[in-house]
């Protein structure tokens, strides 16, 4: 046998020796100072319940069984910890001599409770008197000086009585490491790495503590976390302490939606609300997260600002001061449930009529000031504006500021009532130095007026779909353009008593796609009943004739019912009298034709006022005046 080969058999032999002699010591008599050891350390009751063994594996040490560690007083389970076993990782030497210098601690199939009681108190701060009357010893505490400590196969409860909520984080597998120096000390850094279960989800964790003693002493200190699973990816920096968290947030979620009913408070059905990104300031206390700071990414929209979600009432209660680039509401009152808003847009588009899907607004509570730099409502687009925004109880009440649309300027005002089993709506606008043609085309489907003007409305309604909301429109309103153009007519011409009256036929330079009425100004005041538009002061002025006119605007049918009475513009001189008109059917196709009632009443007042100017002019009867006309389709 060889010199080499007898020392490797010397030394296995010495090992077998040494083991041999670790599994013939009397274990049971580490019971009772372990038991001291470790209530004078925390200041809690510790207890051994079960048989206590000799462990080779994952440490040599000792493998104790059923272990409990007691809560402070006032919490809500009398034990913090439940572990079916403990692995006390130990030096050897030390051991055979009879004392425990422990270097590691592993828990399997633990219950371990983390609460923070209703006056703030932690249970996993050892520095205060707990509720067995023992006060920790914080020296003690220190000079257990292991390095690592593992939790396998574990069960994690966070409770928070201030706010009545429970996190259940299940089978908990986590490696915690703090560097081994010779002075046992916990006021060292701790790194974790591992992974839990939240919700159905596997959570990967890696970070670092930079004082895991502080953590135990209810003390702040900075830490670094990141986590990554199929849902969210997060990396956070900063502090951690008594029931608090702040610092630097990075977040990615493949779905807003997904990650709220995640955490547990899962969104409305509906559209949008889809993949995000945020960076900033993250604060978490007391059920209270706020972002700071932040820029937020989701839907096509760019937030910068600060928002805080309380999550202790009923109700979620979201407040806030952000800037936006651009909301497009269009998408979240569509139809279907779609996290991609382009494909929601589609699908509005395809139905226009659908019913609008206003449930999302009972479902939180906000008080919002938002900077927009871009607003798509239902029939009206903003370029820009400030709203502050209220929503309660279903309840949304916005005030719109310096707002800018189409060139003008103004304000307006929103309330939609969706607590009901039928919306509510209430709306206000006052615009001035607006471009009428788009403003109007948007607003109404109005296409064919042109110039600059102030409108300024306050209208009511009421129903499921933009069909039924038309329908149930009333208010009152007023509207002023200066120096534009009316498509569709010359109503000078139609106005010209020779031609109209005559021949009971409109002619066609004066209407069809190329004629139009320049107008210096162009007024009216309305009221709405029933989604029918009514004024009975329309006055339009161009330099040859002055028009009044009256009549309904059917916005559900679309339709026209107007008359007009033309006159000469002032200062004009005019050979003919002016014969009163009428517009009416679809407002894409009008007809026009002499208004016969008032062309009779408008014959005999100028008889009374000029009796021997209309007897110089021929052709000038009153079966003239009269004409002609198309009979009345409607």
């Amino acid at each position: 046998m060889s010199r080499s080969t007898r020392i490797e058999l010397s030394i296995f032999a010495a090992l077998l020796v040494l083991l041999a002699t670790l599994f013939l010591l009397p274990v049971n008599i580490w019971r009772g100072p372990i038991e001291r050891a470790a209530t004078a350390a925390l200041g809690r009751d510790v207890r051994i319940r079960g048989d206590i063994h000799l462990s080779i594996y994952p440490d040599i040490g000792l493998r104790l069984s059923d272990v409990s560690v007691a809560n402070p007083a006032g919490a809500q389970d009398p034990q913090m910890i439940n572990a079916g076993s403990v692995v006390v990782g130990a030096q050897i030497v030390p051991l055979l001599s009879g004392r425990l210098e422990v270097t590691q601690l592993t828990l399997q199939d633990a219950k371990i409770d983390l609460e923070i009681g209703s006056d703030g108190t932690t249970n996993w701060s050892f520095g205060e008197e707990p509720a067995a009357g023992h006060k920790a010893d914080a020296a003690a505490l220190d000079r257990i000086g292991f390095s690592h400590v593992a939790l396998r196969h574990s069960d994690v409860t966070w409770k928070n009585s201030r706010t009545g909520t429970s996190t259940l984080f299940k089978d908990v597998s986590l490696s915690l490491d703090m560097p081994d120096v010779p002075t046992p000390t916990l006021a060292l850094p701790l790194s974790l790495d591992g992974n839990l279960n939240y919700n159905g989800e596997r959570l990967t964790l890696f970070g670092r503590v930079d004082n895991f003693g502080a953590v135990l002493g209810g003390r702040s200190t900075s830490m670094r976390l990141s986590i990554s699973s199929e849902i969210i990816n997060a990396d956070f920096e900063g502090m951690v302490g008594k029931g608090h968290i702040s610092g630097a947030l990075k977040m990615g979620a493949h779905s807003v939606r997904s990650f709220a009913a995640w955490l547990g408070h899962p969104l409305p059905e509906g559209n949008g609300f889809g993949l995000v990104a945020l960076e900033g300031t993250f604060a978490a206390r007391d059920g209270v997260y706020s972002l700071s700071h932040t820029h937020l990414a989701f839907d096509s929209m760019n937030l910068n600002g600060d928002l805080s979600l309380d999550t202790r009432p009923k109700v979620l209660l979201l407040t806030g001061d952000v800037a936006i680039d651009r909301i497009n509401v269009e998408p979240y009152l569509a139809p279907g449930a779609s996290d991609d808003t382009v494909i929601a847009q589609k699908a509005r588009a395809a139905n226009p009529d659908a019913p609008l899907a206003l449930s999302g607004l009972r479902s939180i509570d906000a008080q919002l000031t938002l900077a927009v730099g871009g607003l798509v409502l239902p029939h009206m687009s903003l370029d820009q504006a400030i709203v502050h925004a209220d929503l309660n109880d279903g309840v949304l009440k916005a005030e719109l500021k310096s707002i800018t649309a189409f060139g003008g300027k103004g304000k307006a005002s929103l309330i939609v009532d969706a607590k009901g089993d039928e919306p509510q709506f209430h709306q206000s606008l006052e615009i001035s130095g607006v471009k009428a043609q788009p403003f109007l085309a948007e607003l109404a489907g109005v296409k064919k007026i042109a110039g600059t003007g102030a409108i300024e409305f306050d209208i009511s309604s009421h129903g499921d779909t933009p069909r039924d909301i038309v329908k149930h429109l009333d208010g009152k309103g007023e509207i002023s353009i200066a120096d534009g153009t009316l498509a569709g007519a010359d109503l000078a011409a139609v106005a010209n008593l020779l031609q109209t009256v005559l021949s009971g036929e409109i002619p066609d330079a004066a209407v069809g796609q190329s004629a139009q009425t320049p107008f210096r100004s162009l007024s009216a005041s309305f009221v709405v009943e029933d989604g029918v538009l009514h004024s009975r002061d329309m006055r339009l002025l161009n330099p040859a004739v002055e028009i009044h006119g009256a009549g309904d605007i059917d916005f559900p049918a679309q339709r026209l019912d107007l008359h007009f009475d033309p006159r000469p513009a002032p200062g004009m001189h005019n050979s003919g009298i002016g014969v009163p008109f009428f517009v009416k059917g679809s407002w894409q196709k009008p007809r026009f034709g002499a208004d016969s009632g008032a062309a009779a009443k408008s014959f005999l007042k100028r008889v009374e006022t000029d009796p021997v100017d209309l007897l110089t002019r021929p052709g000038l009867s009153l079966k003239s005046i009269l004409g002609r006309q198309k009979p009345d389709s409607n």
